[in-house]
């Protein structure tokens, strides 16, 4: 009996080990860096796909007020013009277009480009060429709806990546070549403060800049 026992132990123990190892086998799960990375990003928002998706498929057909019927609503009623067809955020007196139009480049300045619009006869237009930041294009294309994003973070996440997109993608082609006396159409949102308006100032974010 007691040899019996005596082999029956080495056995046992061999077997627990084969369990454990089968067990810890299992519970190991093996996946490449891609697969990793994909899942991770699985269900998360991705704000630059979102503004590139956007610029690529949306832009064309966004409507827009031509610059120079949009300059002289402003200067007729302001007040009423901005509540009629402006978008904003909440409670705020900052009301946000999508514009577009045909001009002359007047000036090219470090953070603008001086637009005369064609057959204006009202102020110049300055289209951003630096310092672009702000919810403008969120806000006056009516892109993303904040009810939309279980939070803020996501929905201001939209306005950095689609005002990083114009610097990098819409902004440098179009200063590489453009000159003074130069024909352009131009799309772009505009910030309107029915509070402290200055219509002699208005700055368009631009979506599309082509030279004629």
């Amino acid at each position: 009996m007691a040899v019996r026992n005596s082999m029956k132990k080495p056995i046992k123990y061999l077997l627990i080990t084969l369990l454990v190892g089968v067990a810890l086998y299992n519970s190991v799960y093996f996946e490449t860096l891609n697969e990793r990375n994909t899942a991770q990003k699985k269900g998360v928002f991705d704000p630059d796909a979102f503004a590139q998706k956007f610029l690529e498929t949306k832009l064309a057909g966004l409507p827009a007020v031509e610059a120079g019927q949009f300059i002289k609503a402003l200067q007729d009623d302001l007040m009423q013009f901005t509540a009629e067809q402006g978008r904003k955020l909440g409670i705020s007196h900052d009301y946000y277009f999508i514009v577009e139009g045909n001009g002359k480049v007047l000036h090219i300045g470090p953070e603008n480009v001086i637009v005369k619009i064609e057959g204006g006869a009202g102020p110049e237009l300055l289209v951003a060429t630096d310092f672009i930041f702000g919810n403008a294009i969120r806000e006056g294309s009516g892109m993303a709806n904040i009810g939309d994003y279980q939070n803020t973070m996501d929905f201001n996440s939209i306005s950095v990546a689609v005002n990083n997109r114009v610097r990098t993608d819409i902004v440098p082609p179009f200063m590489k070549k453009v000159k003074e006396g130069n024909n352009i159409y131009f799309k772009g949102a505009v910030e309107v403060n029915t509070k402290n308006p200055d219509l002699q100032n208005l700055r368009i974010i631009p979506l599309i800049l082509d030279i004629k």
